[in-house]
């Protein structure tokens, strides 16, 4: 079983339904469950981003930020390096805004503040420069994923970064990227797209791959509600509302990609982190990539 022939079957007209609110949240938890990816992100982060803060004060801007679960890592870690952080984590979700300062411990004092925004990055207005701006697999959602990379990195300050973390479109990939295209009728940028973008720019940038992967062994298990939501959350829609043809089919996909030891099976979950420094884009470069 490959990709092209569930895109066949996609194009004959399903009507796929996407992830959203509880189910999108009780997924996601699961999915990161089997995965060792967001340990790896942190323990990462904590090499390569925190010693570069401040160590008087800093600020730092999660777009995206979810439940805030990798959240709460890096600024407990943030708190070790400078003397006053300011946390704020953007999400458009309220509920996960909730989560995010549960998560977060709600702080306000003398060393930390933490704020979240309920609103989406393409209607968030903010005159403030941040120190750290990060974006961790958030990027797949924008509408203009182009104009999102330019407008968070006019929240840098100076001497500041932008990091995105995105993954390549590879074969745990493959499935969300093809059912995107049926319910956003757009392409969703993947790590080689915005290699390729910041190339074009003409900004200077650092990329590192963060290795990992996603046990998928209860996937194979019909019985298992936790291997149906890892399967929607690889494939970034409820997959039991999906005709048989395409459930049998991604089962199919699933057990042919997957590696496996005769017990557990995976999948790799790697994940590329770009570090951008400040800088600014000129006009011209703007008027030549305005049309992507």
């Amino acid at each position: 079983m490959n990709i092209t022939a569930i895109r066949e079957v996609l194009q004959q007209g399903a009507t796929p339904v996407p992830l959203e609110g509880d189910h999108y949240a009780s997924s996601h938890a699961i999915y990161e469950a089997a995965s060792d990816q967001r340990s790896r992100i942190l323990a990462w982060t904590c090499e390569a981003l925190i010693p570069q803060l401040h160590a008087e004060q800093t600020s730092i801007l999660s777009v995206g930020c979810g439940a805030g679960d990798l959240d709460k890592g890096i600024l407990a870690a943030s708190t070790k390096q400078s003397q006053v952080v300011a946390y704020v984590g953007l999400e458009s979700d309220a509920c996960q805004c909730e989560r995010f300062l549960f998560q977060m411990g709600n702080k306000e004092n003398g060393r930390v503040q933490i704020e979240t925004r309920n609103v989406g990055f393409e209607d968030l207005h903010d005159p403030r420069r941040y120190d750290l701006v990060i974006m961790v697999h958030s990027l797949y959602y924008m509408a203009n994923p182009a104009w999102a990379v330019e407008k968070a990195l006019g929240l840098v300050k100076d001497g500041g970064r932008l990091v995105i973390l995105l993954a390549a479109n590879d074969t745990l990939n493959e499935l969300s990227s093809s059912f995107w295209e049926v319910e956003a009728d757009r392409e969703a940028w993947f790590s080689e797209d915005l290699d390729a973008y910041i190339n074009q720019l003409g900004l200077s940038y650092k990329r590192e791959k963060i290795e990992a992967r996603l046990n998928v062994t209860q996937c194979f298990n019909p019985a298992s509600a936790a291997g149906t939501q890892i399967a929607d959350f690889i494939a970034q829609v409820a997959t039991k509302k999906l005709t048989p043809l395409l459930q049998g089919m991604i089962g199919e996909y699933l057990d042919a990609t997957s590696e496996h030891d005769g017990q557990q099976r995976w999948l790799p979950h790697n994940v590329d982190a770009f570090i951008i420094e400040q800088q600014v884009i000129s006009d011209d470069r703007l008027v030549a990539n305005a049309g992507r």
